[in-house]
């Protein structure tokens, strides 16, 4: 079986560098990337769609043709708290002792009303666990820092986090097969 990731395409926060909210969408501009993903995606044999509560990973299932899905919060993205809706320059400017803060504990330093690190890698843990047990290749819609976090729950060693980075409608693919889990590509466009 495998679990296929896709980063959901281009958003408009993205382009204007905001902490994304909820009911952010994606941008035109990144559509001729998901078309890429489309044909990319077309070699796998999907069983199950899944999707997380926000908008830019249903739009991105849709425009990738899948329309049947399953919604679950598990693959969100981190939850930014207090910060959601806000410029990434004003933020670093106004909570300079939490990014400081989070140089020395990055793992564990919650976002003011939101999560840490640590949290996604849990809950992305949890759901991948389960899903690995069935015999389905999944597909699953989610964002940067989740998926950043599911190769951590293969890898276990978060010392190259800082190591990896995922671009607006990339494929991450796990092979699990005979309890073995394999990162199979990262990243792929």
């Amino acid at each position: 079986m495998r679990i296929i990731l896709v980063r959901h395409g281009l958003s408009e926060a993205n382009i204007s560098r905001f902490y994304s909210l909820e009911d952010t969408v994606l941008h035109e501009s990144g559509y001729s990337v998901l078309n890429n993903t489309k044909r990319n995606l077309e070699k796998y044999d999907i069983d199950q769609v899944y999707v997380s509560e926000l908008k830019r990973s249903q739009q991105t299932a849709e425009i990738l043709g899948f329309n049947d899905y399953i919604i679950d919060k598990r693959i969100n993205e981190l939850d930014f708290g207090d910060f959601k809706g806000k410029f990434f320059d004003d933020i670093k400017k106004e909570e300079i002792d939490f990014f400081e803060r989070q140089k020395e504990d990055l793992f564990n330093i919650k976002y003011p009303a939101g999560e840490s690190i640590n949290d996604v890698i849990k809950r992305t843990s949890e759901f991948f666990e389960e899903k690995s047990k069935e015999d389905k290749n999944i597909l699953c819609v989610s964002h940067g820092i989740a998926i950043k976090s599911s190769l951590f729950w293969l890898l276990e060693d978060k010392e190259n986090w800082q190591r990896f980075w995922l671009e607006n409608g990339s494929i991450t693919v796990f092979k699990i097969e005979d309890d073995e889990k394999i990162i199979e590509s990262v990243n792929l466009l």
